[in-house]
């Protein structure tokens, strides 16, 4: 969907990106991370030439983009980013239907599409849509931004750091919302953070850059099973890998099938949390168990600390 080959960005003497290969699926999403300064958001915004490129080959869907008109080629992208950018003076329904006017869409179908995405967003349009901007939190603020990226039905969605200034329960939910709406939709995303973290909970690959060349990529396990150098290590957080791993494994997959016994006042979990939530469950509740329950409250199964942590005979601690 997205093929960038030798891509090169120079700003004077200073070489902002130097000459990186990268592909980009159709559906996939993809996240650039680095540290401040490293040419992840240089590179996003080569792909819709808000910044154009000095050397390479940038593609889009088969055709270099040099070849598209650039006005069309952002209509057929959309763009999120930190401050969300939305018009003051405008409601919320017409700040979201900008995109779908520019493409002269008719009223009823602009109408349509901006009540689908705020009820999609958990923003029920009937309360929402002739709101404006300064009437909403920020976490709103930051859904109706994405809900106007959306609005053109784009194929590609980019994001620049769309959640960096939200506190980190808002954050953690726009995450979550964010993979749920675009697992409906089928995008192709490139999204940039400097938070790693974010990095592990949303992409199905993730692109290190670092002054301006990409360093590793790969998916979150294959990045934290073998970072490619201490640069990597310590991005990564080389003091908390096994936990981050954790975060990345779901408790349904190592829970034990077995209810017996199942008392509801004893400590319980989500199926659906991670290994590493089990794991800080068990040490507030100081035992080494945890019911599993699904998404009713029933019990699923028991989750042990032996089935987070599996410990191989030979790497016992010797016993006196």
């Amino acid at each position: 969907m997205i093929e960038l080959r030798r891509l090169s960005k120079h700003f004077a003497d200073t070489t902002a990106v130097d000459a990186i290969d990268l592909s980009i699926a159709r559906g996939e999403l993809c996240v650039l991370v680095g540290t401040s300064g490293c040419g992840k958001s240089t590179t996003l915004r080569m792909i819709n030439r808000l910044i154009e490129y000095s050397e390479g080959t940038l593609m889009v869907d088969g055709r270099p983009i040099d070849q598209l008109d650039a006005v069309q080629l952002r209509r057929r992208m959309g763009y999120a980013i930190q401050s969300t950018g939305l018009f003051p003076h405008w409601t919320v329904a017409q700040n979201i239907g900008l995109v779908p006017r520019l493409l002269k869409w008719p009223k009823s179908k602009i109408a349509q599409r901006v009540d689908e995405l705020l009820n999609l967003l958990n923003m029920p349009a009937r309360e929402f849509a002739d709101k404006y901007p300064q009437q909403l939190s920020g976490g709103q603020a930051q859904r109706v931004g994405v809900a106007r990226a959306l609005a053109g039905d784009p194929d590609i969605l980019l994001m620049d750091e769309p959640f960096a200034a939200l506190d980190p329960i808002t954050r953690s939910n726009l995450q979550d919302e964010l993979l749920r709406i675009l697992h409906q939709m089928g995008k192709t995303i490139v999204f940039v953070t400097h938070d790693i973290d974010e990095a592990l909970k949303l992409a199905d690959r993730i692109v290190i850059m670092d002054q301006g060349r990409i360093v590793q990529q790969g998916s979150a396990h294959e990045l934290l099973s073998q970072p490619a150098n201490e640069f990597v290590s310590q991005l990564l957080g080389k003091a908390d890998r096994g936990l981050k791993q954790a975060s990345l494994r779901q408790v349904q997959e190592r829970m034990q099938p077995n209810i017996q016994g199942y008392q509801s006042e004893q400590p319980s979990i989500s199926a659906k949390a991670s290994l590493k939530q089990a794991l800080s469950a068990m040490l507030w509740h100081q035992q080494d168990y945890l019911w599993v329950l699904d998404h009713q409250q029933q019990p699923q199964g028991l989750i042990e600390l032996a089935d987070i942590i599996p410990t191989k005979p030979q790497h016992r601690r010797p016993r006196s």
